[in-house]
């Protein structure tokens, strides 16, 4: 199987000298071919590897230190540089059923993945030396394999995964979708190119979430952003004017801008998450070239039933967020460009 570069130079280095690229991005799914199917219609992705990972391949399951049974489908697809994953609890306790059960389908997790069992080793060994941090739950995958979770949501907001590799990388699937031999394109709906370039968490405390990445993965400076005129001019949300009260900190972690997002008390959707669910991974990102492409990714969205949610700005840094959850698991918003790439930040952390 190819396998694709991990480890970008620029990427600062964190614990056990180690330099941290994310690597992949998770979904936990109900219903993973019904997902699927919708992200290659949406944005051509392609093409997605299924794998059951079921004994024998799939063993030494353990949750929270204590052997147990579990199984599961999983999905993936690379989108540029990035992994991107649906997973399908099948049967035994796991996180992704505890995830579904507690919070609904949505981004469970995302991955810095080594690919030697070396390497995983010293990132569990410094999770649990440095911030008494175990392993919540892990598996082997082969004779090469072996991922696990970290607890990390007390510290991080997020569910974080590490190990020596990705099924895409090692293991033959089950299957190939749409076909064998497919290969990645623009949407078949609206011709675009849709890369992923932004994963954002929705936090209580916005400054010690980015002290905890940065003293772990190395990940920063962080730029924090206010809400005033030039981050969330003429925000909406449902179609109507709003004023969007958030705090905004966003960190380049190789090719993906990595956003912490902070609600102080308005209702919109970043703040009914935070509500709901508690924190956690809420959205990816998806830039395209112009504000032209913009519209028509709006009208892409709109034959699929779907309309804008909340949005900011009608210039080039301009967002809109899409009412996305219910077909595709997860918030998605659609820009030209980043804060962090065109605005002056309120401070530096």
């Amino acid at each position: 199987m190819a396998q694709h570069d991990r480890t970008p130079r620029d990427l600062p280095v964190g614990m056990a000298g180690l330099r941290y690229p994310i690597t992949q991005i998770s979904l936990a799914v109900e219903d993973l071919d019904r997902t699927m199917a919708l992200y290659h219609r949406a944005f051509g992705w392609a093409p997605w590897q299924v794998f059951d990972h079921v004994p024998p391949v799939h063993h030494n399951t353990q949750l929270r230190g204590r052997p147990v049974h579990y199984s599961l489908r999983g999905a993936e697809v690379y989108v540029g540089g990035m992994n991107f994953e649906l997973l399908q609890p099948l049967e035994g306790p796991n996180l992704w059923s505890e995830f579904i059960v507690t919070r609904g389908e949505g981004i469970a997790s995302i991955a810095t993945m080594f690919q030697e069992r070396a390497d995983g080793d010293a990132v569990k060994a410094a999770f649990r030396d440095r911030f008494g941090i175990a392993v919540s739950m892990k598996a082997d995958i082969g004779d090469h394999i072996e991922y696990y979770y970290l607890d990390t949501e007390a510290r991080f907001g997020c569910l974080i995964e590490s190990g020596s590799g990705h099924a895409i990388d090692f293991v033959r699937p089950a299957q190939v979708y749409p076909h064998q031999g497919a290969g990645s394109g623009p949407s078949p709906m609206s011709g675009l190119t849709f890369p992923i370039t932004q994963v954002s968490l929705v936090v209580r405390d916005l400054e010690a979430r980015a002290a905890a990445f940065h003293d772990a993965f190395g990940w920063g400076p962080w730029r924090v952003f206010e809400p005033g005129p030039s981050l969330l001019r003429e925000g909406r949300v449902r179609g109507r004017p709003a004023g969007l009260d958030l705090l905004v900190a966003q960190a380049q972690v190789g090719s993906i801008n990595v956003e912490l997002v902070q609600p102080r008390g308005a209702r919109d959707p970043w703040a009914e998450h935070l509500e709901r669910n508690g924190e956690g991974l809420i959205a990816i990102g998806l830039s395209l070239s112009d504000a032209a492409a913009c519209e028509r990714a709006r009208a892409q969205f709109r034959e699929l039933g779907v309309e804008v949610l909340a949005e900011a700005g009608n210039d080039p840094g301009g967002w809109r967020y899409y009412d996305t959850e219910a077909g595709f698991k997860c918030l998605i918003g659609v820009g030209t460009t980043h804060a962090l790439d065109t605005l002056v930040p309120a401070r530096t952390l």
